[in-house]
Parts: structure tokens; C-alpha cells; sequence
């Protein structure tokens, strides 16, 4: 997003509707896998899980918190600077979290994958699935717009 200040209040507006509807796609996915890991403990089996999966179980639900609490980020900024003409700001702001927020939903959801396929299937598996999970991520949320921006 350029930093021109000279953007007016229609165009600020259209783009803080973008970002919101931006949200309102990736905030379900989020929170579904969220809510999955938070009942996931309270399941019988879970106590079949190594200490390494419990490692990754923990890591994959801390990604998802931090990637609800980035998508959440500009609503709680944006009321708290409710006419206070900083919407330039708030959209900067709210940019760099949304980034942000993909980071730790891709990594959460990759963390979820591997603990699910360690714990069906066992290595080399859970090495394979999860690295070309990874690699989908990376190319397709970020590989694909970096390459586009480049080109322009």
C-alpha cells in the first residue's frame, strides 16, 4: 500500500471495506481450527499423544490465538481511533497484521496437519505431507502475489 497522504476519504473508505471483507474470509477458517484445538486436549486419545506431538499440539494452538488476535487487531484499532482521522494509519497498521495473521494461521494449520498425520500415519509421512503443505502456502499466499509485484 503506497503512503500517499494525498488519498481521499472515499478511497480510504473503499479500502477499509476491502480489508474488512478481506477478515470477514479468513476470521471462520480461523476460528474453526482454533475451536478444534481447544477441545482436542478433552478427547481420550489425546493422552496417547508423545511429548513432541503435545509440542506441536501447543504450538498449533498458540499460532491460531495469535492469528485471531492479528485479524482482530484492526476492529479493536479502528474503534479506538473512531474519528480521530487516522485512517491512514489504521490501514497501514491493519496491512501489517493481516500479513501477519496468514503467517501464523499457515503455520498453525500446518502444525494441526503434522500432529493429525504423526499421530495416523508416523514418519515419512508427516514429513512429506507437511512439507508440501508448507510449500502450498508459501507459493500460493505469498510466492504468487510477491512474483506478481515484482512483475509490475
Amino acid at each position: 500500500m503506497p503512503h500517499d497522504k494525498s488519498r481521499s476519504k472515499e478511497e480510504l473508505d473503499q479500502e477499509w471495506g476491502e480489508l474488512v471483507e478481506e477478515h470477514r474470509l479468513a476470521m471462520p477458517g480461523t476460528q474453526v481450527l482454533f475451536a478444534f484445538l481447544l477441545v482436542l486436549p478433552f478427547q481420550q486419545r489425546f493422552r496417547e499423544l508423545t511429548d513432541h506431538q503435545v509440542y506441536v499440539y501447543y504450538s498449533a494452538l498458540l499460532c491460531a490465538a495469535i492469528a485471531i488476535i492479528l485479524l482482530i487487531t484492526p476492529t479493536a484499532a479502528h474503534r479506538m481511533l473512531w474519528r480521530h482521522g487516522e485512517k491512514e494509519a489504521l490501514l497501514r497498521v491493519s496491512t501489517i497484521t493481516a500479513i501477519a495473521a496468514t503467517a501464523f494461521l499457515a503455520a498453525g494449520m500446518s502444525a494441526s496437519v503434522y500432529l493429525i498425520t504423526d499421530f495416523l500415519f508416523g514418519e515419512p509421512a508427516t514429513a512429506v505431507v507437511t512439507a508440501v503443505l508448507g510449500g502450498l502456502f508459501i507459493g500460493f499466499w505469498y510466492g504468487l502475489p510477491l512474483v506478481r509485484r515484482l512483475r509490475d
